[in-house]
């Protein structure tokens, strides 16, 4: 499949809604990871899921605090990875 950034980011809001996160409908793409509860156990359950969907790895080394800021900065990581591979 060709990733675009819109399909990764709704790809990142599913899994983070309707499996990682306990959240309601005031839960966005843009909406802040780490305030609605995204902790290290998340993140790495998060990027493992990413990777059996996408087929891309993301190097932890990356996910600095901006990248774990929403899911749309974190497609956006998960993007250039693929465009990078």
């Amino acid at each position: 499949m060709d990733w675009t950034r819109e399909a990764l980011v709704k790809v990142v809001f599913e899994i983070l809604r309707d499996e990682l996160l306990t959240v309601d409908e005031s839960f966005t793409p843009s909406s802040n990871l780490v305030a609605t509860g995204l902790d290290s156990l998340a993140v790495t359950q998060l990027m493992l899921t990413i990777e059996e969907k996408t087929g891309v790895w993301v190097d932890e080394s990356l996910l600095t605090p901006e990248m774990l800021e929403s899911c749309e900065s974190l497609a956006d990581c998960v993007h250039e990875q693929l465009a990078g591979s």
